[in-house]
């Protein structure tokens, strides 16, 4: 697990989900005392190799939604050019997988219903 430059743990998949049930049960908590839903969203990547370290099907129970960040699947760190956000394969991509529908896709297979689902998108 890990992103960037920014080390990671094997345990931290499950400590991510633990973290995220116990702001739930907290936010829970204080709604039942002033009578209001407190929103937990979160911002999360479409990679492939980053949503594997994810548990999706167990963060979504805590989750109001989630934010795909859907953009910047090309950039400056590349040797060829490609587009920013596609929505769907293109024949000049090598990679599969760097596409908002795959990104959906991928989210959706592990197990986040469709309609906790929002993507972000470049501007």
């Amino acid at each position: 697990v890990g992103g960037g430059l920014n080390p990671g743990r094997p345990e931290d998949k499950h400590n991510f989900t633990l973290l995220l049930a116990e702001l739930r049960r907290q936010l829970d908590e204080l709604g039942a005392t002033d009578n209001k839903h407190y929103l937990l969203t979160i911002a999360a990547p479409v990679g492939s190799g980053n949503v594997q370290n994810i548990e999706l099907a167990e963060i979504i129970k805590s989750l109001d939604w989630i934010n795909l960040m859907a953009y910047d699947f090309h950039g400056t760190w590349e040797n060829a050019t490609g587009f920013n956000a596609p929505l769907y394969k293109t024949s000049t991509d090598a990679e599969s997988t760097l596409n908002d529908d795959a990104a959906v896709q991928n989210y959706l297979k592990g197990g986040v219903p469709a309609e906790k689902l929002m993507m972000g998108v470049p501007f």
